[in-house]
């Protein structure tokens, strides 16, 4: 489908107004935005690993995005995959302490990111999600509007500016990384900016491309093996963060960031404080985590957005009746419809597409037995475009998530994951996104580059193939 033009969208917008309503009538027309092709046939172990290295997407049955549970025979054991809200409650919430990350997750991050709240589990994980909670509450993350605002502004000015058309993937996952940077160490000095963020693409490049060994049943406790090159970015990475840490340490004064409420950490067992290695560990689990998603995520909303008039109109109209004044906590309130286009995009464009857990026990996925071993693949992608789910499933609607057609169930939609493990930054992310959308949208245009080929590939991330060029304009 073709994008709707600009001149039909502030036509329904004037129509809108003249006739005392709020937003134009519940649109006939969607924009279809490019989709995953799902597996249509049975495929071969050694075809499974050749699609998976080419794009790991590219393994969901057809019938997943029907049927909410599919089970078949993995090498001695079952592999299930999921695609319904119930399902993913019972592995999420109801049953939680039967499920741990997959092996293979763990043999990719642990070599990377220690024992830190993503890859920890049992004690471990719950006391590190216990003492880093109270810093995501919202009133502690809306103190860091402003730099999310002045970040967002330097951004429109290097998109404005840029030759076109831009590849907004690169430009946006440079700005998340000076927010987080920013949150995490409000006085860097000497701060490997540039060596860190190569250091986390070829990290990215390297756990996000399979290998037919990865199809190998092995132990959680087995590294995979890293390449020299990755090894190295591995050790940029590292360095740079022990650097902060250790500089602050030698301050005496721990600070009011990020990094000071770990240094002010102790263990809620022997009272002593964090080892430097695990403050390491964590604080690169946040800087790569905590920019690349929320890079992505608006990275497919621009794209969104820019194939869409009428979409954009609307976001930019909330947009100037927001920013007109200082960017407030009450005037975030204000910026309903950003959200919901940044959620329509998440659940068209899941940063997250897949999951996968093991069974560390027998039990059950709403009444199916599962046995100790056994594999579960939490298809996020199927379950947000699932046909009895969603109306239009494959269309770009950010009006259902409005609040009289916004998913009842919460786990029907996945963006941030579900039960006591899903993502401690959801709303920091969230606000952040939004801060960037409402100040792209209030000052520039975007359009598609039509002889794009854009795709949805999975590498960690679900990113768009060889990036997103869209061309930008000011108002």
């Amino acid at each position: 489908m073709q994008p709707r033009g600009q001149e039909a969208a502030m036509a329904d917008i004037r129509h809108a107004e003249a006739t005392g309503r709020d937003r134009p009538e519940r649109r006939t027309a969607l924009f279809e935005p490019v989709a995953c092709v799902p597996l249509d046939r049975p495929v071969s172990l050694i075809e499974t690993g050749r699609l998976m290295r080419e794009n790991p997407m590219s393994i969901l049955p057809e019938a997943l995005f029907r049927e909410t549970i599919l089970t078949g025979p993995y090498i001695g054991k079952s592999v299930h995959e999921i695609s319904g809200p119930a399902e993913m409650r019972s592995v999420l919430q109801e049953n939680f302490h039967a499920w741990r990350k997959s092996p293979l997750i763990l043999r990719m991050l642990r070599p990377i990111l220690g024992d830190a709240i993503l890859t920890a589990h049992g004690e471990s994980w719950r006391r590190q999600r216990m003492s880093l909670q109270p810093a995501f509450l919202r009133r502690r993350i809306e103190r860091f509007i402003p730099i999310m605002d002045e970040v967002a502004a330097a951004t429109v000015e290097r998109l404005a500016r840029a030759p076109q058309p831009v590849e907004v993937q690169s430009v946006l996952n440079d700005a998340t990384f000076s927010v987080i940077e920013q949150v995490l160490f409000s006085d860097a000095v000497e701060f490997d900016r540039a060596g860190v963020r190569a250091a986390i693409e070829v990290i990215l490049e390297e756990t996000g491309t399979m290998r037919m060994s990865d199809l190998v049943p092995m132990p959680e406790w087995m590294p995979r093996i890293m390449s020299l090159r990755a090894l190295r970015a591995r050790h940029v990475f590292r360095k740079a963060a022990l650097a902060q840490i250790r500089r602050r340490r030698a301050q005496g004064d721990p600070g009011d960031d990020l990094l000071g409420l770990l240094l002010k950490m102790r263990d809620e067992k022997t009272g002593q404080k964090l080892s430097d290695t695990d403050i390491r560990d964590t604080v690169m689990t946040f800087i790569a985590a905590g920019h690349e998603t929320t890079a992505i995520a608006l990275t497919w909303t621009l794209y969104l957005v820019a194939n869409d008039g009428e979409t954009q109109e609307r976001l930019r109209a909330e947009a100037d009746g927001v920013l007109d004044g200082a960017l407030t906590p009450e005037a975030m309130a204000r910026l309903s419809f950003t959200r919901q286009v940044i959620e329509e995009a998440m659940r068209l464009y899941p940063p997250a597409p897949i999951l996968g857990r093991r069974a560390v026990e027998p039990t059950e996925i709403c009444g199916r037995p599962v046995k100790k071993g056994d594999v579960v693949l939490l298809a996020f992608y199927a379950l947000h475009r699932h046909r009895t789910l969603w109306e239009h499933p494959d269309h770009f609607d950010p009006d259902r998530f409005g609040p009289d057609r916004r998913p009842q169930d919460r786990y029907q939609f996945m963006a941030f994951g579900g039960g006591p493990r899903a993502c401690i930054g959801a709303s920091f992310a969230m606000m952040e996104a939004a801060i960037f959308l409402a100040r792209f949208v209030s000052r520039l245009s975007f359009t598609p580059v039509e002889e794009a080929d854009v795709y949805p590939v999975m590498q960690v991330t679900l990113r768009p193939r060889g990036g997103m060029p869209l061309r930008i304009a000011r108002r």
